[in-house]
């Protein structure tokens, strides 16, 4: 475990422990939560590349195309062919479903597991490293993508940074998060807790999150869009888009349930502004 000492957004020093139990901290500058103390980039490789830990996404394979496919819609808005650069890719899923639409593809990857699936079953070779790391020609892509990958880094900033470096002029760059601080579900999760409800102890009673490395996932940060936009804004980006990822992978009745409750939060955005769903998306250009 690692203590952070200073905000990983806007670099100030007054930072306020939100949750003990959990390792919950804001920053009274920004407003950014994140985990302190928490664990080590090794440890998070670690978790990643366990042999089973891509298991129940293979299980679920064709719901996740239909979300890749979703996903990719929303993308060819705003882009159509050039160079891509998908960060934290996985098992390659996306890249399979985005490659006939670019010119040129690429991907990086921490997990040891996942790239072997990418390679087996897509044919793709993923960059093995953090994208920080790696030795990539300078404005050398069209597009990058970071799709669930920014909530687990280390340092949000760096990243973002080395995105704008590796982006041509004018280039995209395609962000989806969670929206733990604002969604109704991880509102329901925090009264849950606070009311002392058994199958809500494990979340947070400041923001509905569990404790890092006790689920499936382990976030590092907790965006909410203000404090996401207020990061790309601060790296030299200009917002283009800023509205809802269809994020979830289900089938059958929990897919017309969650296809009904994305719905409902689209109408919610496009009347009031307000994101209360379970994720951001925000669509950022490098200037000319």
């Amino acid at each position: 475990m690692e203590v952070v000492s200073f905000c990983n957004v806007c670099h100030g020093k007054e930072i306020r422990q939100i949750d003990a139990a959990c390792n919950l901290c804001r920053c009274d500058s920004c407003g950014f939560v994140f985990d302190s103390p928490r664990p080590t980039l090794a440890e998070l490789i670690a978790f990643y590349s366990q042999p089973t830990k891509y298991d129940s996404w293979l299980a679920a394979e064709r719901a996740r195309d239909i979300l890749w496919k979703r996903r990719l819609r929303k993308m060819l808005r705003h882009r159509l062919g050039g160079s891509l650069l998908d960060v934290g890719t996985g098992i390659g899923q996306f890249l399979h479903h985005a490659r006939p639409y670019f010119t040129h593809i690429a991907g990086t990857e921490v997990s040891e597991s996942a790239i072997g699936i990418a390679r087996g079953k897509y044919g793709l070779n993923i960059l093995k490293g953090t994208v920080e790391d790696l030795e990539l020609e300078p404005a050398s892509f069209d597009v990058v993508t970071l799709f669930h990958v920014l909530e687990h880094v280390p340092d949000p900033t760096l990243l973002i940074g080395r995105c704008k470096a590796l982006l041509k002029s004018g280039g995209l760059l395609f962000i989806a998060v969670p929206n733990e601080v604002l969604a109704w579900t991880f509102t329901a999760r925090k009264t849950g807790k606070r009311l002392g409800l058994g199958r809500f102890q494990k979340f947070s009673a400041a923001i509905g999150v569990p404790k890092a490395c006790t689920s499936s996932e382990v976030h590092l940060s907790h965006f909410t869009p203000d404090v996401l936009a207020r990061l790309l804004e601060s790296r030299g980006f200009s917002i283009l888009e800023q509205s809802l990822d269809p994020y979830y992978a289900e089938s059958g009745l929990r897919w017309m349930a969650h296809t009904a409750y994305y719905a409902l939060h689209r109408v919610v955005w496009s009347i009031a502004r307000r994101n209360r769903y379970d994720t951001i998306w925000m669509v950022a250009r490098k200037p000319e």
